[in-house]
């Protein structure tokens, strides 16, 4: 096997084929990264049994072939070789890979290609398409406020919904809820699906914010699901277990309403959120009034931080504490220069939404301070 690429072409796809390179693998081949190239096309695959991932990049090939190497090697020289161009080759070697590229040479060890698990596509009973950008979106505002807890691995995932032409994705630990909705241009079967948070984050990664035109095409069934685009193919296995109703969750009225500009009230959060982490639950204490918003910290151990932003607040005055990271996450990802806050009681979520977006809604529950 012989073949020439472009750096960043191949490190872009590492960067996404890596995620379904197995952290503890098995066996040895399960830490790999499978290659082939042939025609004028490299194929990449990774595969550590939950998720399944297939890239393709153009390439310039002199001799067919497929090689397996250690993917976390092969991605760290790749990343780091001096040249936009880069060679690799098993033309004149057994069992090793050289790469080289303006003066630089490596050789890696490969395992039997034969030995890797090809990545297949499963058996699915249902399809539907979804533009790029709009998946991406769906991912990008809600992937964040998943579990960490592997005990409960239905919250370590985002919840997909379908309902004629509405398309929902839900995530959730339980302490705060991120909800997207977005049209589709056409009705499919209603349905839902728990996919990975790691499977959802990689798709997200690898689809082109400015690439407005194409479509994924998804397929599930009870078990797993498959996302298709571009040269893209990722094979997932879906998680078990039914997602709770969480609608329920979601204040239907509110005494104190605010509307603030996003920029200020994220810069102060993150600014006050220096201080909250010297504290033992990452504390900050928000205190809305008729002059606006309070935002404080204080640590025993190392002081006290505070910070006013003008903000427009309707209804009681009211005092009210959050973990900081639950609320600069979302600052990070609202697109609106305004962003709507509702609260009830110091004891009561509060529900972050955009003023000109009725289908994104972010829940926080409060920290008892």
């Amino acid at each position: 096997m012989k073949f020439s690429c472009y750096k960043n072409d191949l490190t872009e796809a590492l960067q996404f084929a890596i995620r379904a390179v197995a952290v503890k693998p098995q066996t040895p081949i399960l830490s790999g990264i499978y290659l082939h190239a042939e025609g004028s096309m490299l194929e990449i695959q990774a595969n550590n049994f939950f998720t399944g991932i297939i890239t393709r990049i153009p390439v310039n090939v002199e001799i067919s072939g497929e090689v397996v190497v250690s993917g976390k090697r092969f991605q760290e020289f790749v990343r780091n070789m001096p040249d936009d161009t880069i060679t690799f080759s098993d033309e004149y070697t057994n069992n090793t890979l050289t790469i080289e590229s303006g003066g630089a040479s490596v050789e890696l060890l490969t395992m039997a290609a034969g030995d890797f698990p090809k990545v297949k596509t499963p058996e699915t009973d249902n399809s539907f398409k979804i533009r790029t950008t709009v998946l991406r979106d769906l991912i990008r505002k809600t992937v964040f406020a998943v579990s960490k807890d592997e005990t409960r691995p239905v919250f370590t995932g985002g919840a997909f919904e379908l309902k004629g032409n509405k398309i929902s994705l839900v995530a959730t630990n339980t302490h705060r809820l991120a909800l997207a909705v977005e049209e589709l241009h056409e009705n499919y079967s209603d349905c839902n699906f728990v996919v990975p948070a790691e499977t959802l984050r990689g798709i997200m990664l690898r689809i082109d914010p400015k690439d407005v035109e194409n479509y994924i095409t998804v397929n599930y069934s009870t078990r797993y699901l498959t996302f298709t685009f571009d040269n893209v193919f990722v094979n997932s296995r879906l998680i078990e277990g039914q997602f709770p109703p969480y609608d329920r969750v979601i204040p239907s009225s509110s005494t104190t309403r605010v509307n603030v500009s996003t920029a200020d009230f994220k810069n102060a959060v993150e600014f006050v959120s220096l201080m909250s982490k010297e504290t033992e639950y990452n504390t900050v204490k928000f205190v809305f009034s008729g002059d606006g918003i309070e935002i404080s910290s204080n640590s025993p151990e190392v002081g006290g931080a505070v910070k006013n932003v003008e903000a427009q607040v309707e209804g009681d005055d009211l005092e009210i504490s959050f973990n900081v990271d639950y609320i600069a996450d979302v600052l990070r990802v609202i697109d609106s220069p305004r962003v709507h806050i509702a609260l009830n009681d110091r004891y009561s979520p509060a529900a972050f939404t955009e003023p000109e977006n009725e289908n994104y809604i972010y829940v926080a529950t409060p920290v008892r301070a």
